[in-house]
Parts: C-alpha cells; sequence; structure tokens
C-alpha cells in the first residue's frame, strides 16, 4: 500500500510525499520506498522484520512477500528469495546439496535413498561418497580418489574430510569390501551400495553371519537369547 498524505520516515526523518513511501499491511507502519529497500535488501533473516522502532518499542510484525516483491528489483528480489532457500537448506535435517560447482539446487533425502539427480544441472550424486562419480562405481571412486589426493590439493582435503568423519563416526568401512559408508538418519540398519553387505551401524559390523540374512551364527547377533547388540542399539534391524 503507497501513502496518500506526506508523512516522516521513522528511519531517514525526511518528508515522504504522497506515492513515495509504502504502509505496511500487517502493522499499518509507514516509511519511505527507498529506507524499506534497503532494509529489506541488507536483512540478514529470510524472515524480514517491520522496522519500526522508538524508546519503547520494537514492532515483531513480518513483511509479506508481495510487499517485499514490490520494493525490490527484480534481481534484488532473486537474491532475497536465494537468502531464504539458503536457510532453510541451513536448518534442514538430511539436506544434501548438488556437488556441480554453482550449482543451487539442493534436496532432503531419505535414509535409504544413495543417490540424488539434481534436476537443475542433471548429475547424478552419490550420497555415500558424497561426490559426483559418474563413470566410476564408489570402491573405483574412493580408491582413486587416495591415489590422487598425493598430488591434488582438492582431492587431498576431500581425503581428509573422509577420514575425520572416520574419526568421528560419523561414517564406517563396509567389512566385506571396505568402501566408505555413511548412515544419513534413522535405522541401524544399512546395506552396503556396492557389495551389498547388510551392515549394523553400532556395533560397525556385518548384520549376519556368513550363511547371509537369518544366520545369527556371526554378525551382531542382535536379539539373539534376548539381548541387544549394543548398549545404543535401537532395535530396529
Amino acid at each position: 500500500i503507497f501513502n496518500a498524505d506526506n508523512f516522516e520516515c521513522p528511519i531517514c526523518f525526511l518528508d515522504c510525499p504522497p506515492n513515495n513511501g509504502a504502509v505496511l499491511r500487517e502493522c499499518l507502519h509507514s516509511f519511505c520506498k527507498q529506507c524499506l529497500a534497503h532494509h529489506i535488501e541488507y536483512s540478514t533473516d529470510a524472515e524480514v522484520k517491520c522496522p519500526y522502532v522508538d524508546d519503547s518499542y520494537s514492532c515483531s510484525c513480518l513483511l509479506r512477500d508481495r510487499e517485499i516483491k514490490a520494493l525490490l528489483t527484480p534481481v534484488l528480489f532473486e537474491k532475497h528469495l536465494a537468502k531464504g532457500m539458503a536457510m532453510a537448506e541451513g536448518q534442514t535435517e538430511n539436506a544434501f546439496h548438488c556437488k556441480t560447482p554453482d550449482c543451487k539446487n539442493w534436496c532432503v533425502y531419505e535414509d535409504e535413498v544413495n543417490t540424488f539427480c539434481c534436476p537443475s544441472c542433471w548429475h547424478f550424486n552419490c550420497l555415500t561418497c558424497q561426490a559426483i562419480h559418474d563413470d566410476m562405481n564408489c570402491k573405483q571412486y574412493q580408491d582413486h580418489l587416495k591415489e590422487i589426493s598425493k598430488t591434488n590439493e582438492d582431492a587431498r582435503k576431500t581425503k581428509e574430510m573422509l577420514e575425520q568423519m572416520l574419526a568421528s563416526r560419523e561414517a564406517m568401512k563396509c567389512p566385506r569390501c571396505e568402501i566408505l559408508l555413511m548412515k544419513k538418519a534413522g535405522c541401524d540398519w544399512l546395506s552396503c551400495t556396492m557389495c551389498k553387505t547388510e551392515i549394523c551401524w553400532v556395533t560397525r559390523g556385518p548384520r549376519w553371519g556368513p550363511g547371509g540374512r537369518g544366520d545369527n551364527s556371526g554378525g551382531c547377533q542382535c536379539r539373539v537369547g534376548g539381548r541387544q547388540c549394543h548398549p545404543n542399539c535401537g532395535n530396529c534391524h
């Protein structure tokens, strides 16, 4: 809503003639368009609060999207939307950002999902390796990473990141083929993306004995004799 009468902008304290200011629909506070646009542009939050404040009161009402769009240029409005998406990504559990350089797309993944096809750049991301390796399987990629990390700085940093994840127990090596695996969320059971071995996350070993599914002669032996395989067992496998 644009102002019909003159008023003094509470931010710059200059006189604002008719149609040069904006009246916020939620709280009816008025500001000159330039001050309000600058307030939106430099806000550190995705949700922009009314900037009105005096000695005894600070307005907590939020600007509506259509008000923000009317005050900003198309370029600045796109930046504002991108800021909101970036904040949403940072606050979302199980968020994964596409590994294609400069790609802005991200997803929220389920625990059993191991690949993400980006709908923006159409590259397949491996959630297990946290990388794109189109021409290699997970084991080939991780072996390749170890080799080139000796001379390639980016590969060295990636290798160090994976080693840190192993040390912090965010990742583990498959007990059979030794590729690096990450449990993204949820159940203590997972299946190796490479050799399909069923694994118990809390014991860091195979779920079953050498006979495969149902063989309790080995593996974590969870619930055999009524006992859990580990004090932290979620009893879900």
